[in-house]
């Protein structure tokens, strides 16, 4: 079974290593840090957050993606990232906002082969 499917199956963290050269960082996720109970919502938010996704900015060293925060609320990003941080601590997450814009920018960082550790297990696309 594909990464990608597994995380919209499960939703759970998988281990994964990157190699970028000698000293690379490994990439690994911590698959039990998200309960058996936390799962269903785990995926509920992932799945909010794919349909929220309305641009994508390739960033050296990760993603920037545009929300549609009338898809998905900024309480729901946060509740997400803090999930994701348990499961993924190597990951770095930033959400920003400004005034009353409708949309707001959720970055996502890490060492030498996060990108296509979020394409393979995000795969989050602007709709």
């Amino acid at each position: 079974m594909m990464i990608s499917t597994l995380l919209l199956g499960s939703l759970l963290c998988v281990c994964a290593m990157a190699q970028s050269g000698p000293g690379a960082v490994p990439l690994a996720c911590n698959a039990k840090a998200i309960t058996t109970a936390e799962r269903p919502r785990y995926k509920a938010l992932v799945a909010e957050l794919k349909a929220a996704v309305r641009e994508k900015r390739e960033l050296p060293d990760g993603y920037s993606f545009r929300l549609d925060n009338g898809v998905v609320s900024l309480q729901n990003v946060a509740e997400w990232m803090g999930m994701e941080r348990r499961c993924c601590p190597f990951l770095t997450s930033q959400l920003e906002t400004s005034g009353s814009r409708s949309d707001s920018w959720l970055t996502l960082k890490g060492p030498a082969g996060v990108k296509a550790l979020l394409d393979a297990e995000l795969a989050f696309q602007p709709k």
